[in-house]
């Protein structure tokens, strides 16, 4: 989730806000809240260049189980100022505090884009527009891919050689000392984003990530019930979240024992298995009274420990199925990707952490925003 109150004095807070009294107008303590919206134009290197007057709409959407993970749709005005080849684009939220004076305001990004190239149309109303997919930077490493076999060598670092085929451009990465226990190879053709998300599996790490300003974030995977809450959403003074609220339960494949191989004719096989046998989950293999099992091979793990941790990781993201909660909010400009907070909804009796998978985000005032989370459920 990004800061509440961006640093004082700066150009995302002019005017010095706290948290506090950014948290009082997200909520709405302060009066009607008052979002406005601006779309920076940036060059192909993330260079700012000028702030559009074009863009007509736009909706960001976040998606942390897909590759690409934040994607926008856009209406644009085509008034030939953009080169769709190369330009990007960065819409930003502001929102507005009292006493509404000059710069009085804070605001944060929503993400840096790469935009395709649409059929223009013309309305009715003399306007040639253009309707944009726009995708975030990982769609770079998804487009380029390696002409000839690549190969990484043995004890060659995991994050290192990741990091590497990143390239150049903003980046967060957290090192890791596992080492590669054999030589590993790719196919021609392999997208570098495919071979980065292979290495970081190997070492349980979350999959290549591009936050709201545009930098690639690569960091260790961590379970949402070991995080903190970030926010908290519930049905109180402080309610932004809307009365429809959907909560879905889906037990039925859910396995209860899940076995991990690595088999590597140049290595020693490894095997992993973890069983739900907690007699308080309902699909464990004592209240189910029978076991599903889960068997994945070729699996790619730096050393035993990382494959436990693999397989603990899976059994525990298959359990998440177990209850997924969707619902609305007014807009919350503050969210980023895999964000945890507490939902608190005494009508459907939910007082429990969530990890968000998914977020859609219309930038117009009034709008709705609409959240998908799973529950942190341990196994």
């Amino acid at each position: 989730m990004q800061t509440l109150a961006p640093p004082a004095g700066g150009p995302d807070n002019p005017a010095g806000h706290t948290a506090d009294e950014v948290r009082a107008a997200l909520v709405g303590r302060t009066g009607a809240r008052r979002f406005t919206f601006r779309y920076a134009l940036l060059s192909a290197t993330n260079q700012y260049l000028y702030d559009l007057d074009d863009v007509t709409s736009c909706t960001v959407q976040q998606d942390w189980l897909a590759d690409i993970k934040r994607t926008a749709t856009l209406q644009i005005r085509d008034t030939g100022s953009i080169n769709y080849l190369s330009d990007r684009i960065q819409p930003w939220v502001r929102l507005h505090l009292p006493p509404y004076g000059p710069d009085d305001w804070v605001q944060w990004p929503q993400g840096v884009f790469i935009l395709s190239t649409p059929t223009r149309t013309h309305n009715k109303a003399g306007q040639v527009l253009r309707d944009v997919d726009a995708y975030d930077l990982a769609q770079v490493l998804a487009d380029d891919a390696v002409t000839s076999r690549y190969t990484v060598a043995a004890n060659a670092n995991y994050i290192s050689v990741a990091s590497v085929l990143l390239g150049v451009g903003s980046k967060v990465v957290i090192p890791s000392s596992p080492t590669a226990p054999v030589g590993k190879e790719w196919e021609p053709g392999t997208s570098k984003l495919q071979i980065i998300n292979d290495l970081l599996a190997a070492v349980n790490y979350n999959s290549v990530s591009y936050d709201e300003s545009g930098t690639a974030v690569v960091r260790p995977y961590t379970a949402p019930d070991q995080r903190p809450d970030e926010w908290t959403y519930a049905d109180d003074q402080d309610s932004v979240i809307l009365p429809e609220v959907d909560q879905t339960y889906d037990l039925v494949g859910v396995p209860n024992r899940w076995t991990m191989v690595v088999s590597d004719p140049d290595r020693v096989a490894l095997t992993s298995t973890y069983t739900n046998s907690n007699p308080a989950s309902p699909t464990s293999t004592v209240r189910r009274g029978r076991v599903i099992v889960d068997f994945e091979s070729g699996v790619d793990a730096a050393d035993q420990a990382t494959l436990d941790a693999l397989v603990a990781r899976k059994a525990f993201e298959a359990s998440q199925v177990y209850e997924q909660i969707e619902f609305s909010t007014g807009l919350m400009p503050i969210h980023s990707g895999n964000d945890v907070y507490r939902i608190g909804f005494g009508r459907l009796a939910l007082g429990a952490s969530y990890a968000e998978t998914s977020w859609q985000m219309p930038l117009k005032a009034g709008a709705q925003m609409r959240h998908t989370a799973r529950r942190v459920v341990p196994v």
